[in-house]
């Protein structure tokens, strides 16, 4: 099985490698799912001690909590799954998994290449590579190559791209600091955390720009609120809007042209405007004597979801561009919030009021799935994938982040080595 098996060590002690010294912001502590996902073998990478990520690990760790995938686990791999450098297809067959991961990061002049292959457990295909990788990568970039492996397994196996290489953006509270507001970036699953802003006054529900460059928010730095547009990598920021009253709820279109926001300057009552980026003009979309706040676009950017109290109680509204109507979309539970359109399909995500506030899916037909059974959750965001989604809840006393599958298979809480951390926002996928 070409030259990456030469490389694997004979024996299970191969399979424990070196744990990773790198610490996640966000640890991640799963709660349940991991058994109900399609079976999947990885096997340890053949690869330097000074790497300093565990290659197998991380891509493991994102096969399972995609909510796809059930990964063996290093015990269940069998002693004889390699031996004399050739895969034992038979052998690895007889655990279950539909296919085995295998592979090796090697040294190429000042670069390293991670390689990888996956061979067919199952089916006509058996004992075939199925899918095969190599790409350099230095060591300060390594977890994003094992997830660039991870999104090519992904793809392979489901034909969705995989969504592992994303960054989300959340704000940290931390009581006694200085700055005790913060709007933070980090890999999907907690490492690589970055400050982008810090500040004495809060900071509210940040939106990425379709080109993952960009962040749009509220920040209350000058006592009221105001929504700009901050580059993650300059650092150069814009203020969007600081009209009298409320300036909340910035949401980017997926097209990248519009940012939709809840204003209150006309008349005092909330509603729904945009601002095109194009023609630097403000649009209102609402205009009701309810409270319309929460914008969100449809993936097509042709229209917007929203929160509304014009029925009595807070439910999930659409307004279509090409109607100029708005068309109640929720009707079961008491309340129904913060929607988020799911990629790739007809559905999307709520947060219910249903014995608590719960994430929850809500399918084209109208039907609600509940997600999740905690009391407080809120904010959700979804994966550029559809695969995942992020949210806020409250964790033993404390208000953090969690993840659960959008068929609600996996779960899994993120608990913030330091402060509280609220209102998470999922990037776009940037690099295919």
């Amino acid at each position: 099985m070409f030259k990456i098996l030469n490389r694997l060590l004979l024996t299970v002690a191969m399979l424990f490698l070196v744990a990773n010294q790198a610490q996640a912001a966000l640890q991640i502590e799963i709660t349940g799912g991991i058994n109900e996902g399609r079976k999947i073998a990885v096997l340890p990478f053949s690869q330097p001690d000074n790497i300093g990520v565990d290659v197998q690990a991380v891509v493991s760790a994102d096969l399972m909590r995609s909510g796809k995938f059930s990964p063996l686990a290093l015990s269940q791999i069998p002693q004889n799954a390699v031996t004399e450098g050739r895969l034992n297809v038979d052998v690895m067959a007889q655990t279950g998994a539909e296919a085995v991961v295998f592979g090796q990061v090697y040294p190429d002049n000042n670069v390293y290449q991670v390689e990888f292959q996956m061979v067919a457990l199952m089916g006509a295909q058996k004992g075939q590579i199925i899918a095969h990788y190599r790409g350099p990568s230095g060591i300060e970039t390594m977890r994003q190559a094992a997830h660039r492996v991870s999104d090519r397994v992904y793809k392979h196996l489901t034909g969705q791209d995989g969504a592992f290489r994303t960054r989300i953006a959340y704000i940290v509270y931390k009581h006694k600091d200085p700055y005790p507001y913060q709007l933070m970036t980090a890999d999907y699953d907690g490492f690589n955390e970055t400050a982008i802003l810090r500040s004495t006054q809060p900071i509210m529900t940040p939106s990425w720009s379709p080109d993952g460059t960009r962040l749009v928010y509220v920040s209350f730095e000058q006592r009221k609120p105001a929504i700009f547009v901050q580059d993650i990598y300059s650092k150069k920021r814009t203020k969007l809007a600081s009209y009298p009253g409320l300036n909340s709820s910035p949401s980017w279109s997926p097209d990248g042209t519009k940012i939709a926001m809840t204003l209150s300057y006309q008349g005092g009552q909330p509603d729904i405007y945009y601002y095109d980026l194009v023609n630097k003009q403000l649009v209102r979309v609402t205009d009701n004597p309810a409270i319309d706040t929460e914008p969100t676009w449809s993936q097509d950017s042709k229209s917007i979801y929203f929160t509304s109290e014009r029925g009595g109680r807070a439910q999930i509204y659409r307004f279509d561009f090409d109607t100029r109507r708005s068309e109640r979309m929720t009707f079961q539970g008491n309340m129904n919030l913060s929607a988020k359109a799911i990629p790739g399909s007809n559905s999307i995500i709520v947060i219910t009021q249903q014995n608590g506030y719960r994430v929850a899916r809500m399918d084209v037909d109208g039907s609600i799935y509940m997600l999740t059974t905690s009391a407080l959750d809120e904010s959700p965001s979804v994966a550029p994938n559809g695969s995942m989604v992020i949210y806020s809840t409250v964790y033993q006393g404390r208000k953090g982040l969690a993840l659960v599958s959008a068929d609600g298979r996996f779960k899994a809480n993120l608990p913030s080595t330091s402060g509280e951390v609220s209102a998470p926002c999922w990037g776009p996928i940037t690099d295919k």
